[in-house]
């Protein structure tokens, strides 16, 4: 690909459109406190979401008083930790650690935002779900072609719909197509909405032939019906789980249309352009970092640690190439240039986010474009979500204290691990350095902090939780990971310490 392909003056109308959900979230702080540590809280959902939006340690994971307990204690062993750890040590207070703290607050600042500019605001057509509900159990197989040329599509109809042609033969005779894809549809939220709605919202019959269908803008399929299988929902378990299913998958679609429309809303009229001159040396030296293979890199970062500062890692070997055009303008938006050098800045408090994750690499300059402009969309919302107070709101205060004293106490755990030279062995065997290192000096944490401790044991024994194993991600922002890693600090299974909270 020419590279000069993609170096244009970009409208900010182009967007990605994602689904976000604030996850366990909630407005009433106050009334939601499960513990009461000195001025720090554990507050019912955030003991939820720890619990249950990452994958807990074998020595907890069930739903018994005992594992309860030691979920419990272990955040609150959290809690204890980042305290002893303070507010001015020279980790928590590092640039990058407000910078990353910075990021993950403005992110739900931002989902705050879409919740109540977009999510709250859509209505569901009750009609069109039970509809789809009636033939959500089927799972079509089809054949399929797939088109971008106008003239072939007006020719397709013509010979398919209108005139009711043999869809392979017309194909393979006329067309000169060799070979007629083909694959499974299923009731599925990763599918595209038209075939969701055309093939799931009427009663189709084998052979069936329908077009042409337009995905998006100059894209268009013809499909034919092979036939299909049916699962039908018959227990009343079944029943509710289908139609769940296919109100949230609705709902996405929704949600996903809402967005778009708000987004060109407020991103009417600006433009960013390229800077050609130093987009294209740019894209040369950082597009090895973004194509290679990042197992290696997802492994590391599910390793708990102090701190994986991933985008200087990442950028680490190429920072002497990028120091030759640290100076020149990257991009231009209304008027005010992004040097490269501010651009490296602004990833480390917004990681880029592609819109796709596989392409070739002759896409990556486009595909940069493209997580730019997104990057700088968000840029937007963020501006709106302050000019609105967004970063005053209980939760979003609630959810930047809960990682910033998840980092400040894995600091201080790793000062204790150093001090006993178990540093290294807790990579190895965790649960024997917990269990001989650790819990006694949580237990004498328990015993310093313990008037200063207060539960409400009414909630507490009233909580539920799953055996389910469940790592939660939002898809396509920033910062992926709903909650902290689960705090591997104790496995105390035991309250004999702090007060009822009143």
């Amino acid at each position: 690909m020419n590279k000069n392909h993609y170096i244009k003056s970009v409208g900010l109308l182009v967007v990605l459109v994602i689904f976000m959900s604030l996850t366990g979230f909630t407005d009433k702080q106050d009334d939601n406190v499960l513990v009461r540590i000195g001025d720090k809280t554990i507050s019912l959902n955030e003991f939820l979401r720890r619990a249950e939006y990452t994958i807990r340690p074998a020595y907890c994971k069930n739903n018994t008083n005992v594992d309860k307990k030691v979920i419990l204690n272990s955040l609150i062993a959290e809690k204890l930790l980042a305290m002893e750890a303070g507010e001015d040590n020279s980790f928590i207070t590092n640039e990058k650690v407000k910078t990353f703290l910075l990021g993950r607050k403005e992110q739900a600042m931002r989902l705050f935002l879409y919740n109540d500019d977009v999510k709250s605001k859509v209505v569901l057509d009750t009609n069109k779900i039970k509809k789809a509900f009636k033939y959500a159990g089927r799972e079509y197989q089809i054949d399929y072609v797939s088109l971008g040329d106008s003239v072939i599509v007006s020719q397709l109809e013509n010979e398919l719909i209108k005139g009711k042609a043999p869809f392979e033969k017309t194909l393979t005779d006329n067309y000169g197509l060799k070979e007629i894809p083909n694959k499974k549809v299923k009731w599925d939220g990763a599918e595209n909405q038209i075939i969701l709605d055309t093939l799931f919202t009427k009663d189709h019959k084998k052979g069936d032939v329908i077009g042409p269908l337009k995905i998006t803008d100059g894209f268009y399929m013809f499909v034919k019906i092979k036939g299909w299988t049916n699962t039908p929902a018959v227990t009343q378990t079944q029943i509710e789980n289908r139609y769940n299913s296919v109100k949230n998958v609705y709902e996405v679609i929704e949600c996903n249309r809402a967005y778009d429309a708000y987004i060109k809303n407020l991103m009417k009229g600006k433009n960013v352009i390229f800077n050609k001159k130093a987009f294209l040396p740019f894209t040369d030296i950082v597009g090895p970092v973004y194509m290679r293979n990042d197992k290696e890199e997802k492994r590391e970062a599910l390793k708990e640690g102090v701190w994986n500062d991933k985008e200087e890692m990442k950028y680490k070997d190429i920072e002497p190439k990028l120091d030759e055009i640290r100076s020149e303008t990257l991009f231009t938006i209304d008027g005010v240039n992004w040097t490269v050098d501010d651009f490296l800045k602004k990833i480390k408090e917004h990681p880029l986010v592609f819109r796709v994750k596989k392409f070739p690499q002759s896409e990556f300059g486009f595909q940069l474009q493209m997580a730019i402009m997104d990057m700088i969309r968000d840029i937007y919302l963020t501006k709106e979500a302050y000019a609105r107070g967004y970063d005053k709101l209980p939760d979003v205060v609630a959810e930047n204290i809960m990682w910033k004293d998840n980092l400040n106490a894995l600091y201080e755990k790793d000062k204790i691990l150093k001090k006993f030279n178990a540093d290294s062995l807790f990579n190895v065997d965790y649960l024997s350095v917990i269990e001989k290192t650790l819990n006694p000096v949580i237990d004498s944490l328990q015993k310093k902090y313990s008037n200063s401790i207060f539960l409400n044991t009414k909630m507490f024994n009233e909580i539920k939780l799953t055996r389910i194993d469940m790592a939660v991600n939002y898809a396509n922002i920033p910062f992926s990971q709903v909650v902290p890693n689960f705090p591997l600090i104790t496995t105390d299974n035991k309250l004999d310490y702090g007060k009822p909270l009143k």
